[in-house]
This record gives C-alpha cells, sequence and structure tokens, in this order.
C-alpha cells in the first residue's frame, strides 16, 4: 500500500494551506502618466506619485496584467503610442484619460523659426502681379522629418493652422496618383489662400495665409500615426482626443481581438480617424470621427465588430476622388457581421456618409441619420451574404438616400427617406454581380427627386426587375428577379410619385402595381413635413400605421421599435 508524503504546507501549517487555497486574483492597479507633473520619468514606477511622462512608455508596459489601468493626467502629448499590451476577457487594459482630465495626443510638431514673406526677397520675382502675395517661407530642419532618413523622400503631408484648419496641399500628394486625390495646382505661382507648397529641393515650406503665421500657430504633421492598438486583445481605449498626422489614420487598431475605442475624437487625420484591420469583435463607441482628409472611419478584414453612437461628420476634406474611396465610412472588403448603429454621418465632401463595398455579408444597418452628404446616403456596394439596412432617417443628401448596388438577400425596411436626390434605389452590377431576393418594405418615401425637366424629374423608388422595354416589346414578361416591395408609403403634397423598374422611365404606383405586382399594399397620400437647414421634421405621423408584418427570419436579427408605423423612429 502507498502513502502519499505530506506536502509542507500541510504538514506544518494547515492555516497557511487554507489561506493557499481561498486567496482570490491580484487586486487590479492603476499606474499614471502626467507629462506635466516634474518628476514624470518613463523610467519611474508608473505611480501616482512617480508617474511615467509618456503614453508610449504606458503601451508597451510589461508592468501591466489583465484589468490594470493606465490613467493619463491633463495635457498635450505630441508622440506616436503604439500599444502592444493585452488584457483577458472580461479583464481589459484600460488607458484612459483621468477623471476630469483633458487629453490631446498629436502626430504634429509647432513650426518653429523665422518666416520670411517671399515678396521680401530680391532674388524672387513674381511670374505674374500678386502671385506671392501673403505667401511666407520658413525652412525646415531635420527634425521635422523624423520617419525618414534619405531626404529624397522627404515630404509634407499636412499643415495645420490655429490647430482646427487645415491647409490645402499645393502639388501632389506622393502617396496617391492624381486619379485618387485631387492634385491643386503644381507650384508657389498656383498658391491660393490658407494652402501651402513644400520644396523638397531646399526643405522649405510655403504658406499662404492672410497675417503672420506666428498668429495661428503653425503646426506640421510629422507622425504617421497618433495611436495604434497592434496585435493585442482585450484593450480599452477612453477619452482621448487624438488629431493631426503626417498620412495613414489617427489611429489604427489592427491584427486585434476584443478592442474597445469610447468616448474618442480622432479627427484631422490625413486619411482616416479611425482604422480597424484584420480585428475581431471590436468596438468603437461614441467616438467623433469627424473633419479627417479621406473618411472618418475604415474597416478593412474584420469580423463582428460594432460601431455604435459615433459622429462622423465633415470628412474628405483633402477631396479624394469619391468613385475610388471616401465617405463618413469606407469599409472594403470582407467585413463580416458589421453593425452600425446610432451613428450621424454628414456633411462628407464628394463621397457617401455610409459606405460598404466588396463582400461584406451580413452587415446591420440601422437606427443611424444621414444628411447633408454630399453623394449617397448610405451606399451598400458589391456585398453578397445578405444585409439589412433599417430604421435610418436619410436626408438631404445630393446622391441617393440608399443606394444597393450589386448586393442580394437586402432587406430594406422602415426607413425614412426624404429629400434626396433619388430614394431608394436597387440595382445590379452587370452580369456578374446580380441583384436577388431584395426586400423593401415598410418604409416612408418623401419627395425623392430633382428639379430638373419636370418637378418629378429622379423617383422615389427604383427596384431592378429586368431590363426597360424596347419599343418594340410592349408584351410583359416575368421579371428576372425575385425582388420584392410593398406596405410603403409614398408622399404626395404638390407632386406625383413615381417608380422605376430600371434606371428608367419613371412609373405611376397604379402602374407599377398593375404591371409587376409591386407594392399592392402600399400608399399614396400627403404628408406634413419641415425640412429647414440642417433639420428634418414629421409634422404628423397621421395616416402612417399601415405597415406589414416582418417575417420571422428577419425579426430575429432585427425588429422595429413600431412595427404598425413606416419609416423610422429616429
Amino acid at each position: 500500500m502507498s502513502h502519499r508524503r505530506p506536502t509542507i504546507a500541510s504538514a506544518a501549517c494547515p492555516c497557511l494551506l487554507c489561506l493557499v487555497l481561498t486567496a482570490g486574483p491580484a487586486a487590479a492597479k492603476e499606474y499614471f502618466v502626467d507629462q506635466k507633473r516634474p518628476n514624470a520619468c518613463d523610467s519611474n514606477p508608473g505611480t501616482e506619485a512617480q508617474p511615467w511622462k509618456t503614453i508610449a512608455r504606458a503601451g508597451k508596459a510589461k508592468e501591466l496584467q489583465a484589468g490594470d489601468s493606465v490613467l493619463i493626467r491633463s495635457g498635450l502629448y505630441r508622440e506616436a503610442v503604439t500599444i502592444t499590451v493585452s488584457g483577458e476577457p472580461g479583464k481589459p487594459i484600460t488607458f484612459a484619460a483621468a477623471p476630469g482630465a483633458r487629453v490631446i495626443v498629436k502626430g504634429s510638431e509647432l513650426i518653429r523659426g523665422q518666416w520670411g514673406l517671399l515678396t521680401e526677397r530680391k532674388d524672387v520675382k513674381e511670374p505674374f502681379p500678386n502671385a506671392y502675395k501673403n505667401v511666407w517661407r520658413i525652412p525646415l530642419g531635420d527634425e521635422y522629418f523624423p520617419a525618414s532618413t534619405n531626404k529624397a523622400e522627404r515630404f509634407v503631408g499636412q499643415v495645420f493652422m490655429g490647430d482646427y484648419t487645415p491647409l490645402q496641399m499645393i502639388g501632389s500628394d506622393r502617396s496617391f496618383d492624381g486619379d485618387q486625390l485631387r492634385i491643386v495646382g503644381a507650384g508657389l505661382a498656383d498658391m491660393i489662400e490658407r494652402s501651402f507648397y513644400f520644396d523638397p529641393k531646399e526643405q522649405s515650406l510655403y504658406v499662404r495665409v492672410g497675417g503672420h503665421p506666428d498668429w495661428y500657430h503653425m503646426e506640421i504633421g510629422v507622425r504617421s500615426a497618433v495611436v495604434n492598438v497592434n496585435g493585442a486583445h482585450d484593450v480599452v481605449l477612453r477619452g482621448l482626443e487624438m488629431r493631426h498626422n503626417l498620412y495613414g489614420g489617427v489611429c489604427g487598431v489592427g491584427g486585434c481581438q476584443r478592442v474597445v475605442v469610447e468616448d474618442c475624437a480622432c479627427c484631422l487625420g490625413a486619411f482616416s480617424g479611425l482604422s480597424i484591420c484584420s480585428c475581431k469583435d471590436c468596438t468603437a463607441r461614441r467616438c467623433d470621427l469627424s473633419y479627417n482628409g479621406n473618411s472618418g472611419l475604415g474597416l478593412n478584414t474584420t469580423q463582428g465588430c460594432t460601431i455604435e453612437d459615433c459622429t462622423l461628420l465633415f470628412n474628405n476634406y483633402r477631396h479624394f476622388n469619391e468613385a475610388w474611396h471616401c465617405g463618413g465610412m469606407k469599409n472594403i472588403p470582407d467585413n463580416r457581421g458589421t453593425i452600425v448603429r446610432r451613428c450621424e454621418a454628414a456633411y462628407t465632401h464628394a463621397g457617401p456618409g455610409i459606405w460598404f463595398d466588396s463582400h461584406n455579408p451580413n452587415c446591420l444597418i440601422v437606427d443611424n441619420v444621414c444628411h447633408h452628404n454630399d453623394a449617397d446616403g448610405i451606399f451598400l456596394e458589391l456585398n453578397r451574404g445578405g444585409g439589412v439596412i433599417a430604421n435610418n432617417l436619410v436626408y438631404a443628401n445630393r446622391g441617393r438616400g440608399i443606394y444597393v448596388a450589386g448586393s442580394p438577400d437586402t432587406w430594406v425596411v422602415y426607413n425614412t427617406v426624404v429629400d434626396n436626390q433619388g430614394g431608394i434605389v436597387l440595382m445590379p452590377r452587370g452580369d456578374v454581380d446580380p441583384l436577388q431576393h431584395e426586400r423593401v418594405l415598410n418604409n416612408l418615401l418623401i419627395r425623392n427627386y430633382i428639379a430638373a425637366q419636370t418637378l418629378t424629374e429622379g423617383c422615389d423608388l427604383t427596384l431592378y426587375m429586368y431590363p426597360p422595354f424596347q419599343e418594340d416589346k410592349t408584351a410583359l414578361r416575368q421579371p428576372e428577379a425575385d425582388n420584392w416591395s410593398d406596405f410603403n408609403v409614398f408622399a404626395a403634397n404638390d407632386w406625383v410619385p413615381t417608380i422605376r423598374y430600371h434606371w428608367n422611365p419613371n412609373v405611376t404606383l397604379p402602374e407599377w402595381q398593375k404591371r409587376f405586382r409591386q407594392d399592392l399594399h402600399s400608399r399614396v397620400m400627403p404628408v406634413p413635413f419641415e425640412r429647414r437647414g440642417q433639420d428634418f421634421k414629421l409634422l404628423s405621423s397621421e395616416g402612417l400605421d399601415v405597415a406589414g408584418p416582418l417575417p420571422e427570419t428577419l425579426l430575429k436579427i432585427w425588429k422595429p421599435k413600431n412595427p404598425k408605423r413606416v419609416g423610422a423612429t429616429r
């Protein structure tokens, strides 16, 4: 018979064994970053009394364990931060502004030195009168090009005046060709008000502004990114203001899982505000993703990510080509199971508000407000695998309100679409990307026309049935696509609502019902509303409780707040 030898703990001290068995996990710790504190140093232990000086030190701190927090005191931090530490599910590592603190992280540096008016140089002649009026020059030292050792590769991507105003670049950007980014001018003679030009040969910066540049605190983007979370999991960023960079995005999350960016501002990025790439189950929540050079948000190859309660305003200030890439958000490609909800996307220059492009199956676009964009409000392009566009308020866009192109198996339900150049449009993209199994139900459509030949140029609904009739073929045919529309309300105040089964021509609702047996329960009726300035208001909901039932397959994914009333509740 064998006997197990007693352990030291059990033999020597039964109470010690009890302590070992009942001891809980180590308590979460708080670490501090406070650059203003005189004794702040990155070699410190990171305590409140002996804080770290930079956020970058905290981002790679080996001291951090799951559940710990890094609290950042108020200050302007000019640094590039890379976060590589990870927490555990339910116990993230948090990087947050300390309570009551304002934390600004910039990828720019103040331009210091002696500015000189170009017109005061006797060796410089103007090519035409006033060509160099208000043009200032300053030589730039090597400290403004930390990312480049080769002088031939040095360039200036962004210059800011007074913190919030980016200047227009004169000449081409080395990162993009002329088809992608609008090129304005070629040299000094082409400078316009609030613009800059960089001469790499003499390493000098020229700006054209009204008044001395030092009045405005001129800044130059010198870092490619401000904050990056790379290859980490279970991390939270909270309450940080991130802006200004050289190129790319201000904040990036790459190769990560369960990273949350919340209550942050990611603005004035050369390309995007926030980019999430090759990630799973990440979230952006209550973030301001406005005033970025191309787009407020970009998703690339993600799974199960959520964007909620975010603001995306005035993006694409650098005037990128809308046919290539820009928008309040531009998500491309292969973003699976994405949820975008309760966001506001507005005032995009030459681009849409919300744009999903190329194979983004099972995306859920719900409860958003998209207005005053220079292109479409919501654009779902070349997405196989289905999606839901529901309960969105889409108004005053200079393109289509909701545009579904070559994206079969899409539900477009309970949206309010008002005063756009076109209403809801669903069309194939050639033979390769057909349009089938679309459902357009319980939407409210109001005055989606343009004043061209008549007051009804354009239409509220374009739903692909088959190519248009030729003049010598008037016989009806069976539709080529199994698309279905019903229980919609078409507002008729002082105009006649129209529908299209292809790009042209317009037909009335009775003609549409007779020819295609669509919208048999839909209605044409007056709908009082007011759209003034930035705002839209529905003045009465009388007669709108005519929505039809939704199938259980959809109700398992999304349910309306008011099932009886057509249109959005926003």
